[in-house]
């Protein structure tokens, strides 16, 4: 058959002619094939104003009718969401489309209003499955430890056997909620002012402070706190009622029958500490004083920065019920912070680990 041109006015009649009848009697009646006359509708579709099928109408009145049916306060639930869901967190997208469905929309109508594929619906993450062994046991060293930060139970994990960066370590802290409350900023001192005589090795300088509490039963706590400045490992903490020169000198001479003895000793100005009996006993035992100037206790760092650490980790969290069990508890808590408690000054060593690493260098071993 001869093809015939036909003008957009002839094809736009032929296509209303189809409309009331059926495309292949109006094919017959033109001599074109039907797939002209759907690529005709097709090109024609948003020019042509012409009555629409009956699939499409009963398509396009089911729409109308669920829209005209929602609510406009679940519209405006909806749109409020829209928000987060536009983060581009999955979970709250699953949750835009549960709350549509919920009022009434189908899964695909939901998904089509918010513009969330319907795979992302039924979509597991596998960094969730991932990350929920480690963030148990952060969970339950966070609980054991509570005033650890993510550093310090990073290090516990990985000696667990959850070997994961800093990064990581931080995304499941904030994501578990296991944050410190922020502490008040304090004034600091200027850093360039040295400090005088710093500790060059172990048993170098020894440092000494007290610390005060007091037990349920309304006994009083005085605590002698002594460290080793060098490798930060905490040498002794007598607790008693009151403890004057005579049970310093004793505890000194405990220690130094195991250590060996100082070659300085940092303290404070106080009393027990400048009374003519300790003067006397280090002047035998061959130990100088390093007196710090009077209201300068940032002179005396070390011991102070672990006396806040004994006071937040131990003193602040246990509850004694009375002078003896305080011995006990502060003695284990001592044990535990030399051994186990990892360090950042210290590379997030331990103090003995870091007291035996120093030691194989100096007798010229090659450090694990």
């Amino acid at each position: 058959m001869k093809k015939v041109r036909f003008s957009e006015e002839q094809m736009v009649a032929i296509l209303r002619e189809a409309d009331k009848s059926s495309v292949a009697d109006v094919a017959r009646k033109h001599g074109i094939s039907e797939q002209t006359i759907y690529n005709w509708r097709r090109h024609f579709r948003r020019s042509l104003n012409r009555p629409i099928s009956s699939d499409c109408e009963h398509s396009k009145a089911r729409t109308r009718s669920s829209n005209a049916s929602l609510p406009s306060a679940i519209s405006r639930s909806i749109r409020s969401r829209r928000s987060i869901a536009e983060s581009g967190e999955l979970a709250a997208r699953r949750e835009q489309v549960a709350f549509a469905c919920e009022r009434g929309l189908s899964k695909r109508r939901a998904c089509e209003l918010l513009e969330v594929a319907r795979s992302a619906l039924t979509y597991r993450s596998v960094r969730a499955e991932r990350d929920a062994l480690p963030m148990s046991a952060m969970k339950r060293l966070a609980a054991q430890y509570p005033r650890y930060g993510y550093r310090r139970i990073r290090i516990c994990l990985r000696r667990e056997g959850h070997t994961m960066s800093r990064h990581r370590a931080y995304r499941l802290w904030q994501l578990a909620g296991l944050q410190l409350p922020r502490r008040r900023q304090r004034r600091r001192i200027a850093t360039s002012r040295p400090r005088p005589l710093p500790a060059t090795m172990a048993n170098h300088v020894w440092a000494y402070d007290f610390v005060f509490d007091a037990c349920a039963n309304g006994q009083h706590l005085k605590c002698l706190t002594l460290i080793d400045e060098f490798t930060r490992e905490c040498l002794a903490i007598d607790v008693a009622g009151s403890i004057r020169s005579s049970r310093v000198i004793e505890t000194l001479n405990r220690l130094i029958s195991t250590r060996g003895a100082p070659r300085y000793l940092r303290s404070d100005n106080g009393p027990e500490f400048v009374s003519k009996a300790i003067l006397e006993w280090l002047d035998s035992e061959n130990i100088e004083t390093a007196l710090i100037d009077p209201g300068k206790p940032w002179q005396n760092g070390a011991d102070e920065s672990f006396n806040g650490k004994f006071r937040d980790e131990c003193l602040s969290i246990e509850w004694f019920r009375s002078r003896r069990e305080a011995k006990v508890v502060i003695e284990t808590w001592r044990l535990h912070y030399n051994a186990v408690r990892p360090h950042s000054s210290l590379d997030y060593r331990t103090p003995i680990e870091f007291r035996q690493h120093h030691e194989s260098i100096n007798q010229g071993a090659v450090p694990k």
